[in-house]
C-alpha cells in the first residue's frame, strides 16, 4: 500500500544500482579483464583500473516510465553538484575520467540533456548544452537546486566546459525488469537455455552478498570483473550434465523445534543409538540442507523424481548391506549398551566414511549425510538394529506403516 511515506522508489532505486553495476562489469570484462567497479564511493558507480577511476557512474530509476529529464530537473542538478563537487576538491582526474548519468527518464528534447547524449548523430552539443545549464543555473528561483546551482557556478568557464565535455546522459535506459533480462542475455553462452534462469538467480545472489560485504565500513576490496567472470564459470560447471548447483553450503544452527512433528521421527533414530547432542544438531542441519536442495532442484527441474528414487535406492542398498553385517553380530539377548553402540558404529560410516554422489561431480556431504536423515524419516534406513520395532512403541505409529 502506498503512501506519503512509501520507501518503494528508494529501494527499487538502489536495487537498480545494483543490478545496473552487474550488467556493466559482465560488458566491461570484454575489453579489460583487469577493471574493478566500487560502489557508493565515488559515485553511485565508479570504474576504476589500477587505483584510478576511469568513469563515474550515477543512476536514475523511476517506476514511471514518462519522468522527464528537463534543464531544471533536480535528478539532472544533483548529479551535476556531485561532480562539480569533485572537481572542485580536485578528487579526480577529469582528463581521464569519464561522467555518466543513466536514467530511465528521458531528456526533454532540445534540452541541455538531450544534447549530452554520447552519440554524435544524435546531435551532441557541448556548448550549447553549457550555455544552457549556465542559464539555468543563473536565473532559476529553485530552492531544491540552489546548492547545485551554486557549486556549479563556482567553477571557471574552462572548467565547466571540462567538465560538460566529459559528460554522457543515457537517458530512457532499462528499467530495473529490463537489466535483468539484459543480464541474462548476457548470459547466454554459459549455459543451456533452460539453465540461464537459475544461474542468473544464483549470480545474482552472489552479487548482492559481495556488494553487502564490500560497503561494508572499513572494507577496502573492490568488485573485480575477475571474480565476476570466474563465479560464472563456476556456476556454468554447476549445470553440467554430471553436476548440480549447491545452494546451501554453509551448515545452519536449526533446532528441533523448527521441524514439523513428522519431520523429526530420524532424530529418534539417532537418540536410539545415544548420539550426542552436538551431533543432533549437525545432523538437524544436513538434513535441512539436504531436503531445501532437493526440493529446489526438483522446482528448477534440474533433476526429476526417477533420479531421484534412483540414488536413494543406491543409499539403501549401502546401508542395507552393512546393517544385515550388524545384526550378525548381533542377537536379542545382547545389552542394550552393545545395540547401541553398534548402532553409533554404522552412522557413523554414514557420517565419516560414506561417499555416495547423486551425480559424478555433485560431491558436497551435506546431500548425502541429509538425503540419509530423510530416509531415516521415513523408517526407510535405521541405525538400531531394533528401530522398527522401538520407533513403533515410542511414536505410537501402526506397524503396517513402518515398512
Amino acid at each position: 500500500m502506498s503512501s506519503e511515506f512509501s520507501a518503494n522508489a528508494s529501494a527499487l532505486g538502489y536495487l537498480y544500482q545494483l543490478r545496473y553495476a552487474l550488467l556493466l562489469l559482465i560488458k566491461a570484462g570484454r575489453d579489460d579483464p583487469a577493471i574493478e567497479l566500487s560502489l557508493e564511493n565515488l559515485d553511485d558507480i565508479a570504474f576504476e583500473k589500477n587505483g584510478s577511476p576511469v568513469e563515474l557512474i550515477q543512476t536514475k530509476h523511476h517506476i514511471k516510465s514518462t519522468a522527464s529529464l528537463s534543464d531544471s530537473s533536480t535528478e539532472l542538478w544533483k548529479t551535476l553538484r556531485i561532480w562539480s563537487t569533485a572537481l572542485l576538491r580536485k578528487e579526480i582526474e577529469f582528463d581521464e575520467t569519464i561522467l555518466t548519468l543513466v536514467t530511465t527518464g528521458r531528456a526533454t528534447d532540445g534540452s541541455a540533456a538531450s544534447q549530452l547524449r554520447p552519440d554524435n548523430s544524435l546531435g551532441r552539443n557541448e556548448k550549447s548544452a553549457l550555455a544552457i545549464l549556465c542559464k539555468v543555473a543563473q536565473s532559476s528561483t529553485s530552492t531544491v537546486n540552489k546548492p547545485a546551482y551554486d557549486t556549479f557556478l563556482k567553477l571557471g568557464e574552462e572548467q565547466q566546459l571540462a567538465l560538460v565535455r566529459k559528460i554522457n546522459i543515457l537517458d530512457s535506459s532499462p528499467n530495473i525488469l529490463d537489466v535483468r533480462e539484459q543480464i541474462i542475455k548476457e548470459l547466454r553462452y554459459s549455459a543451456r537455455p533452460e539453465h540461464l534462469e537459475p544461474i542468473y538467480e544464483r549470480l545474482e545472489g552472489w552479487w548482492f552478498n559481495g556488494v553487502v560485504k564490500h560497503l561494508l565500513p572499513n572494507s577496502v576490496g573492490k568488485l573485480s570483473q575477475r571474480a565476476l567472470m570466474n563465479k560464472i564459470v563456476d556456476l556454468q560447471e554447476q549445470f553440467h550434465l554430471d553436476n548440480l548447483p549447491i545452494d546451501f553450503p554453509d551448515p545452519i544452527d536449526a533446532d528441533e523445534s523448527e521441524l514439523d512433528k513428522d519431520q523429526r521421527i530420524f532424530i529418534e533414530q539417532l537418540r536410539l543409538i545415544m548420539l550426542s547432542e552436538p551431533r543432533i544438531r549437525t545432523a538437524i542441519s544436513d538434513y535441512y540442507r539436504a531436503f531445501e536442495q532437493r526440493s529446489k532442484w526438483i522446482r528448477e527441474e534440474l533433476i526429476f523424481v526417477d533420479e531421484l528414487e534412483s540414488y536413494e535406492g543406491r543409499l539403501i542398498d549401502e546401508w542395507g548391506r552393512r546393517f544385515d553385517i550388524m545384526k550378525e553380530g548381533l542377537d536379542a539377548t545382547l545389552e542394550e549398551e552393545r545395540k547401541q553402540r553398534e548402532g553409533r558404529s554404522l552412522f557413523n560410516w554414514v557420517d565419516t566414511q560414506a561417499n555416495i554422489n547423486i551425480r559424478h561431480r555433485c560431491t558436497e556431504l551435506y546431500v548425502m549425510r541429509g538425503s540419509y536423515h530423510i530416509l531415516a524419516n521415513d523408517l526407510r534406513v535405521g541405525w538400531h538394529t531394533d528401530f522398527i520395532n522401538r520407533l513403533q512403541r515410542l511414536l505410537s505409529v501402526p506397524s503396517g506403516e513402518l515398512k
